[in-house]
């Protein structure tokens, strides 16, 4: 999927002359840097050359505390301490350190209390110090942490900032309300569903305050940050709130109403329409989301045909691409046609006339080939095959105006061979792969992807002996030098365990025992590879146990075990409950567990302890709220039970699992 930070990177640091490229889940392999980060823009930044030989702020108060001179009425040392204080926070802020945040406000207290002491001016902090704190609040949470109480007040901590500077009489400038912005931007990603309203409240607060200041000369980018915070809550709501806020800020900046030079400066950019249209691919809405996306790009190719506006906003190929990844995300089985016809569009437009830069890129081929692979469609492998073989030719008659395809595009097409129901799908799949390992091009190397989609295909065909087959093929990836032991994931070993778990249809005694023993051998396989087993990796060796070991005290004992090890590591979800009840008797079951009938137990009825580590956001289908389609649905269950999460729709699955639904165990028995 297009990332917004992804987006900023095409627009604000690509090369002159080049084109952004890259896969269709990471577009392109740089880190943002945020655009308030320039001292163009009165941030403090270090640069390499200046910091060579420099000592480190922990070196110098060492060597103050040893030297004679007073340190608070030497400037030439203080200037350098301060260089020195802000060195270290931009490298904690760079490593997304909480204790950023910490070392800034220490800095900031430092300065005061040397003021207070000395009236030097030099002591006292400054407008580039201040917005350097608030940038530290707003960066140093990442992510990629759950979050806590304290990192969902980051916001607000970096307005208290704020407010401060005005309250010691160091101006905010249009940094700084930026850096608040994005520190809401960065707690919604946390979770905090109202953070992004929060953004928008202090983005028209400066928006009122810039039309009588010309220190707060507010451009693009500081709305951007707020399309940016709607953009990341990925639901109907927030999308349509994005495209409100794009609306509302093209009604301030229409030329026919305001030329003035502010409007001018907030005026949406290619990559404000980018980030919106990005808000609907992220928003779960479906075919209905990705009819939003393809309207605003419909929107700004006729207004750009409309002469007398010649700074009317002209798609570019990164305005394309997020509008076939809204596609590629809807989950319609005409995502995949959807997406061709936006790519001839590319095509045929008139270079610089109704568009900038919109010759199709590696992004575009593999955000197509991930429609396909994502459509449902019978022949949806065949039709990304052939949008690979036409990339291939391409790239061969101009190499200097086609991409060349990269792994992605590859393994995009292994998985949709992956999911096809087509025979011979597994063949192809192998066929393909064969092809990448025997290639010169070191882009195309298979890694552990492509080697699992190929597993996961075997394991679904009707093959026999795809047990041994999906075995020799893991023993192959593993000799592979181009696999590090550091890149392994349980996902290839869980398809071999799948493939002898469904080798259990139409096969002899023998082929079934085999199975067995790839199954057995595969499981502790991991442990000794330091492969983390996950819940998957215990339900499809269950499943391989109900499927293939016949009734008795080894079978129970066996699947007992598996579920005890796997209650501890807090791993059980629907596909191990469902599995371990296939595999022991009711009774038996009821009285390991100890609560009574496992007939009447659901998952949710387990300890919490059983389940502390389960994926639940991640493999929860979307609940999409908002969209009408949706809305429909539920007008007609009014006589369902509100409480019953499982009643309610859910009509898309994000995550792909490389393993058969726990439902469809029995299918084969």
């Amino acid at each position: 999927m297009l990332s917004i930070d992804a987006i900023s990177l095409a627009y604000q640091f690509q090369p002159q002359g080049t084109t952004p490229g890259g896969g269709n889940l990471n577009l392109f392999h740089k880190e943002r840097t945020a655009p308030w980060c320039s001292s163009r823009l009165g941030m403090a930044t270090i640069s390499d050359e200046a910091a060579d030989g420099q000592q480190t702020s922990e070196e110098l108060e060492s060597e103050e505390e040893n030297n004679n001179t007073d340190f608070q009425f030497s400037k030439s040392k203080w200037k350098k301490k301060r260089f020195l204080m802000m060195k270290d926070v931009n490298a904690a802020v760079h490593k997304r350190q909480a204790k950023a945040a910490i070392k800034a406000e220490e800095m900031v207290r430092r300065m005061w209390t040397l003021y207070e002491k000395t009236g030097e001016a030099d002591f006292r902090p400054d407008l580039q110090v201040y917005n350097l704190w608030i940038h530290a609040v707003a960066k140093s949470n990442p992510s990629r942490h759950r979050a806590s109480k304290d990192d969902l007040a980051t916001g607000r901590r970096a307005e208290q900032i704020l407010e401060e500077m005005r309250e010691r009489g160091v101006a905010p400038n249009v940094v700084s309300y930026t850096s608040v912005m994005d520190a809401y931007a960065n707690q919604g990603r946390l979770g905090d569903r109202q953070a992004p309203a929060e953004a928008e409240r202090v983005l028209f607060d400066l928006l009122e305050r810039s039309e009588y200041s010309s220190n707060l000369q507010v451009t693009a980018v500081t709305s951007d940050t707020v399309l940016n915070a709607w953009a990341q809550q990925g639901t109907w709501e927030s999308a349509e709130r994005a495209e409100l806020i794009l609306q509302r800020l093209e009604a301030m900046t229409d030329p026919t109403t305001n030329s003035g030079p502010v409007a001018k400066l907030v005026r949406p950019t290619a990559h404000s329409y980018a980030t919106v249209i990005h808000a609907w691919a992220k928003s779960g809405g479906g075919a209905d989301a990705a009819r939003r996306a393809q309207a605003i790009l419909d929107r700004l190719l006729t207004e750009t045909k409309q002469p007398g506006d010649e700074d009317a906003v002209r798609p570019d190929n990164v305005i394309f691409n997020a509008v076939i990844d809204a596609w590629a995300s809807s989950g319609d089985p005409q995502c995949g046609s959807k997406a061709v016809e936006l790519l001839r569009q590319m095509k045929d437009l008139d270079e610089g006339l109704y568009c900038d830069n919109c010759a199709p890129d590696v992004v575009t081929y593999n955000s197509v080939l991930s429609a396909w692979s994502r459509s449902g469609h019978i022949n949806s492998a065949v039709q990304a095959e052939r949008i690979l073989k036409e990339m291939i030719l391409a790239r061969k008659e101009d190499p200097e105006r086609n991409p060349a395809p990269n792994v992605i595009s590859y393994n995009t097409v292994l998985h949709a061979w992956s999911k096809s129901s087509l025979d011979g799908a597994a063949e192809r799949a192998e066929t393909l792969l064969k092809f990448m390992a025997r290639s010169d091009q070191g882009d195309i190397v298979p890694d552990v992807y492509s080697y699992s989609s190929v597993l996961d295909a075997i394991a679904k065909s009707k093959t026999p002996g795809k047990a041994l087959r999906a075995k020799s093929l893991l023993e192959h990836m593993l000799e592979s030098p181009a696999i590090k032991p550091d890149k392994l994931t349980p996902v290839p070993f869980n398809a071999v365990i799948n493939a002898a778990a469904f080798s259990a249809v139409g096969t002899c005694d023998e082929e079934r025992r085999e199975a067995l023993q790839v199954a057995v051998k595969i499981f502790p396989l991991m442990r000794s590879l330091g492969v983390e087993k996950d819940t998957i990796s215990y339900g499809t060796m269950l499943k391989a146990i109900a499927n293939l070991v016949p009734a008795g005290d080894k079978r129970y004992t066996m699947s007992l075990q598996l579920f005890a090890d796997c209650c501890d590591k807090g791993l059980v979800e629907d596909l191990v409950w469902n599995e371990v009840q296939r595999c022991v008797p009711d009774r038996m079951m009821s009285d390991h567990v100890g609560m009574g009938p496992v007939k009447s137990l659901r998952l949710r009825d387990l300890p919490r302890q059983w389940r502390r580590n389960q994926r639940s956001n991640r493999s929860r289908r979307r609940r999409t709220k908002g969209a009408p389609e949706y809305s429909k649905q539920n007008s007609g269950s009014k006589n369902n039970n509100s409480n019953n999460e499982d009643s309610q729709p859910q009509p898309f699955r994000r995550n792909v699992v490389i393993s058969e639904a726990s439902w469809q165990s029995g299918r084969d028995m």
